[in-house]
């Protein structure tokens, strides 16, 4: 039995599996998927007689964190066959990716789960909530109001400044979301495309004022909508969508850093972290925070111990909870004093689907 990565001339050998996976993708669906995304992505396989028993897709974004862009890794197209499941496969191959991308330096990596319990033991938790935005028929209806449908085949400067006006307007609200650029606009309208969806620009007394897509072969839904405040209302609270972790702790660290109003411009704690696949973010380590950024060093027990005698805060806790709270979604209970000056990410934004 063998784990390995597909190279770009067997990717298509996995399209059974995932035909076999997600019979609700549409063959249209899968035809872009296999012609558009495995053209730069990586697939995990294992394999037993040459025959892929389960699989582990690596989709590449590129990611502004603050003011980094990184290279992270989105999670999808987890499957195994039916004859192969409930034997560890799908472990070994999320043990691996993880390893790998460690080794990568990649700071964090994200997915949407099928089902939240199959990657809490794997160190995920949630990080965004998909926020339900629509537009009034009322607004849409002004005369101020015009809509111009793009397509895939539009020249390239339209999608460039297509993803300009998104990354600005998601600038200004998030500090996590993936880069919108020519290349990425024109996978988004060809992933809509494939079951008759459409990206509509919104356009307010002549200016561009938001971007609307709708997709669905049997029933149309939206599928995304950035907007100007005035064209949008929410209907309801956020919905749990993507969960992440950490992978690579000493890069992620680098974009946290104190609060504006911290009293103190630098501060250390003793933070200890409990990971059980990723055995160089579990232990003890030294972690100084000051106004721009954040480094980690590890330390033995006997260093820690002493910091701790001499006042530096002690921080204990596992991968998840770190994520949660560095991403600014959740708060973990106990804290010691100090951490309140420590400023999570500011907002988190990422509603791609593979």
């Amino acid at each position: 039995m063998e784990t390995a990565y597909l190279n770009s001339s067997e990717k298509n050998s996995c399209r059974s599996l995932w035909e076999e996976a997600f019979p609700e993708d549409s063959a249209p669906f899968t035809d872009y998927y296999m012609e558009e995304k495995t053209k730069d992505n990586k697939i995990l396989v294992l394999r037993k007689n040459g025959r892929i028993l389960s699989m582990l897709h690596r989709n590449p974004y590129e990611v502004y964190v603050r003011d980094r862009l990184w290279k992270c890794d989105y999670i999808v197209g987890v499957a195994t066959a039916r004859e192969g499941r409930r034997r560890g496969y799908m472990r070994r191959l999320m043990n691996r990716a993880l390893w790998d991308m460690r080794a990568e330096g990649m700071p964090f990596c994200f997915l949407m789960p099928a089902a939240e319990e199959i990657y809490l033991p794997f160190g995920f938790t949630f990080i965004f909530d998909q926020p339900e935005w629509e537009l009034p028929a009322m607004r849409m209806q002004d005369s101020a109001v015009a809509v111009r449908r793009l397509s895939s085949l539009d020249a390239a400067a339209v999608m460039e400044k297509t993803g300009q006006w998104m990354n600005s307007w998601l600038s200004k609200r998030y500090e996590v979301f993936a880069r919108r650029d020519a290349e990425y606009v024109r996978r988004l309208l060809k992933e809509m495309e494939s079951e008759n969806g459409i990206l509509e620009e919104i356009q307010e007394e002549g200016k561009t004022a938001g971007f609307r897509g709708t997709w669905g072969l049997e029933k149309q839904e939206q599928r995304l909508l950035l907007a100007e405040p005035s064209l949008y209302r929410e209907k309801d609270g956020g919905k749990p969508a993507i969960m992440a972790r950490i992978v690579s702790l000493p890069d992620f660290m680098t974009v946290i850093r104190l609060k504006e109003q911290s009293p103190a411009d630098s501060m250390t704690f003793c933070l200890e972290v409990e990971d059980e696949q990723l055995e160089e973010n579990r232990g003890m380590f030294s972690w100084t925070v000051d106004r721009h950024t954040s480094v980690i060093r590890r330390v033995s027990r006997e260093t820690a111990a002493k910091k701790s005698t001499d006042g530096s805060p002690v921080i204990r806790i596992h991968i998840r909870e770190l994520t949660s709270w560095l991403f600014g979604y959740h708060i973990p209970e106990n804290l010691p004093a100090g951490t309140e000056d420590i400023c999570p990410l500011g907002g988190v934004f990422l509603d791609e689907v593979v």
